[in-house]
């Protein structure tokens, strides 16, 4: 449900402004709104020497937030109050720390790179130590090392032929196999045919490295020995790298999380600010609280500040052309599917939350797609390990619960269904309660249309609720929209048997007296919308056709038992094309679903465009990373 909110006004002495501004912070729960301006009451704006004292600010929250990220680990809780902190002191630590870390981050990231371009050369280590065994005298002679992929045996003769032709025998090529799927190859030329070689690998498109600067000088032999003593010590660097990112860690953690929650309280409480309105004497906030809190709210600030900042509800006329924040609060056991209705944009203040509509009805969906005892039972135990392992109030405990609730109703379904891990469960004696869907298509057909007209039909009748205290005229017509798609449904029924035929005739007479007055309600599209509508209903077919899918596929995989020479191949098989069953049936029913529910329920009834309820509180990490996440 969307919780009913109030506008409240604050008033109060502009010497108080500060204090009361702090003690909503403390608060948390009034989103703050700009009041509306008059001729003596004006919003409250920054001079020069304050938005000079801002950007510093941001520039202390910019040091502060780039070096937590270089230390490469949350920093500790910190206290909400940053005793003996001021701001030229959060500058000084926040900028050194972060100018220290950057220095290591870019020493680290060299280092990085210079290990990954050694690496580059270590398959020539082998070649290098062929030269020095033999009696190649590399005097005067130019080396290339060359990388040729294992398929590259056409380019290694063009390369050959055309070295062959151009300088005779004056050259030696060195091949030596690695374990990537390249290999590297050692060119040794005359310098002075150095410039015509390299000529001849850019036509036979062959890649020549380039050895690190501080290698440049260096004969070959040397060339190897400091490459391959280098690579032993750069992990020993690196470790001292991050020892020493560490070191800093546990000095100045805890000091960048007091820093970071100061600074960004500070620029909280300065934006708070600007949307107070003052006179010359007092001060107006304004802004909204969900109606439960109105009452606590008034008394702690009555007990804080006495009579000195009173506080008054506006009427709704007031507020009638600004929406009001929304906030979304359900049931525990409805909460984890806020997840869900959260993936769209928040629905408007006054209209309709779906999530209670989506706990009901995504599950027992998933649950009739994927219906298996087996991968239920599966899907709960993954399910539950990931909620063990979840922070509470986090998406992942969000996700893992709504898996909990799917797996649940799969495992229901399956007995129904009689299936573990697909046939498996009729082979051992579970007998399907209501059908067998190996076989029976039309009746899982009947069953997901009929769910469709039930959910299409709920979506139109919340629909017309909705409407029916605005435009009335547009309430009918959903009503009638909802009433004709289950006269023609039970027509249907009666045309094909399924009802006594002596209902056909009166239903299709209900429908042609109802017709006219769907087009006056909803206008002269209304037939158009009646098939689309219609047409929504029929989307629901994809329940059977993607469960059918799924209890064929386990079929399959149990049915490669004997379908291999050996009993234990079959088995691996099997369990391995079970193993992509269930991969498919969790995914492929999660995203049906999620159309069925955004596309043809919310279609009947939803309100995009609602706004979220920030209120003006403490800053907090965690807050703020589920906040980054949830946009």
């Amino acid at each position: 449900m969307i919780l009913e909110m109030s506008r409240i006004r604050m008033l109060g002495p502009i010497d108080q402004l500060q204090p009361v501004l702090r003690w909503i912070q403390d608060l948390g729960l009034v989103h703050l709104a700009e009041p509306s301006e008059t001729e003596a009451l004006k919003l409250m704006g920054l001079t020069p020497e304050q938005e000079q004292h801002v950007r510093g600010v941001r520039r202390v929250a910019k040091d502060v937030d780039v070096a937590i990220a270089l230390l490469g680990e949350p920093p500790p809780r910190s206290p909400r109050n940053a005793i003996g902190l001021t701001l030229p002191k959060a500058a000084l630590i926040a900028g050194r720390t972060r100018r220290k870390l950057e220095r290591l981050e870019d020493r680290r990231r060299n280092l990085e790179e210079e290990r990954a371009l050694l690496l580059k050369f270590r398959p020539f280590f082998a070649t290098f130590r062929k030269i020095s065994e033999s009696s190649l005298d590399l005097e005067g002679i130019r080396v290339f090392y060359l990388v040729l992929r294992d398929d590259g045996r056409q380019e290694l003769r063009r390369l050959r032929t055309a070295l062959r032709q151009e300088l005779g025998d004056g050259f030696e090529l060195l091949t030596q196999p690695s374990e990537s799927e390249q290999a590297a190859m050692l060119l040794a030329v005359p310098a002075a045919n150095g410039a015509k070689a390299e000529q001849l690998l850019t036509e036979a498109g062959v890649t020549a490295l380039s050895l690190p600067d501080e290698f440049e000088e260096e004969s070959v032999g040397a060339t190897v020995q400091r490459m391959q003593a280098r690579l032993e010590e750069l992990p020993a660097d690196l470790a001292e790298v991050d020892k020493e990112r560490k070191s800093i860690a546990r000095e100045r953690a805890r000091d960048l999380a007091r820093i970071q929650a100061y600074v960004q309280d500070h620029l909280a409480t300065i934006e708070a600010m600007e949307k107070a309105a003052v006179t010359k004497r007092a001060f107006v906030l304004e802004g909204w609280i969900p109606n439960a809190a109105e009452a606590e709210l008034q008394r702690r600030l009555s007990k804080s500040f006495g009579g000195a900042v009173e506080v008054e509800p506006i009427s709704s006329e007031e507020w009638a052309g600004e929406p009001a924040p929304v906030v979304l609060r359900n049931p525990r056991l409805f909460r984890p599917f806020e997840a869900i209705t959260k993936m769209m944009p928040l629905p408007k203040y006054g209209t309709v939350d779906p999530t209670p509509f989506v706990a009901v009805f995504f599950p027992m969906f998933f649950g009739i797609v994927l219906g298996d005892i087996g991968y239920g039972v599966l899907l709960g135990t993954i399910s539950l390990v990931l909620r063990l392992r979840s922070q509470s109030h986090s998406t992942l405990r969000s996700i893992s619960e709504i898996g909990l609730a799917c797996s649940l109703f799969t495992v229901v379904f399956g007995f129904l269904y009689g299936e573990l891990f697909g046939d498996l469960g009729h082979r051992i004696g579970l007998h399907p309660i209501i059908f067998n869907r190996e076989e029976a298509f039309f009746p899982f057909l009947g069953l997901a249309v009929a769910l469709g007209i039930v959910h299409i039909v709920l979506g139109l009748v919340i629909g017309a609720v909705k409407m029916f205290s605005g435009d009335k005229r547009a309430a009918i017509g959903r009503g009638m929209a909802a009433l004709m798609v289950i006269l023609i449904a039970l027509a249907l029924m009666a045309a094909f048997g399924m009802l006594p035929e002596r209902f056909f005739t009166p239903l299709v007479i209900t429908i042609l007296v109802a017709f006219p007055i769907l087009i006056i309600g909803e206008g002269v599209l209304a037939p158009v919308e009646l098939v689309s509508t219609l047409g929504n209903v029929l989307s629901y077919a994809r329940i059977m056709a993607v469960g059918t899918a799924s209890v064929m596929m386990a079929v399959v995989a149990n049915r490669m038992t004997g379908a291999f020479g050996g009993v234990v191949v079959g088995v691996i098989f099997a369990l391995l094309f079970h193993l992509i069953n269930f991969v498919l049936g969790v995914f492929s029913p999660t995203i049906h679903m999620l159309r069925l529910h955004y596309v043809e329920f919310f279609g009947k009834f939803y309100s995009p465009g609602g706004s979220k309820y920030e209120p003006f509180r403490h800053w907090s990490p965690r807050e703020n990373a589920t906040e980054e996440r949830s946009e």
